[in-house]
């Protein structure tokens, strides 16, 4: 008698579940996108954050800015190889134009590329920098 009693409860209990089974999926990149279409949004009224780069050139005077974009496409050549995915820009801080390498929101992450960059750049070092995000996002 007990053990009937236990069947039926057990019946009675999962045939509801069994029942009314549904199958649940999701689609994780229309999810990723929607998230990063709302990190985008709800940063938009930041209007710059704190990073870390490495600082390559500066340069002064005339055709200071002709010699940071040629200084910046023979540095995109050489880093070309390098496993750490960086991004190298130039800034104009009056009255110098400088190359950095950069995006990176941890200093030992920095320090970690600037290891490699020395070895074409002896004077390059690590120096912090304020970016807009949408600058940082691309």
């Amino acid at each position: 008698m007990y053990m009937k009693k236990k069947f039926l409860m057990s019946v009675f209990l999962l045939f509801p579940c069994i029942l009314f089974a549904q199958y649940v999926t999701y689609d994780i990149e229309e999810s990723i996108i929607k998230a990063q279409e709302k990190h985008i949004e709800a940063n938009k009224n930041v209007d710059k954050v704190t990073i870390f780069c490495i600082q390559i050139g500066s340069f002064s005077g005339e055709n200071s800015s002709g010699k940071a974009v040629i200084l910046k496409n023979e540095t995109e050549k050489q880093l070309a190889g390098i496993s750490v995915p960086t991004q190298i820009y130039i800034t104009f801080d009056a009255p110098n134009h400088k190359v950095r390498i950069g995006n990176f929101f941890d200093r030992m992450e920095a320090y970690h590329v600037l290891n490699y960059v020395q070895q074409t750049f002896p004077g390059a070092f690590v120096t912090r920098d304020k970016r807009k995000v949408e600058d940082i996002i691309k």
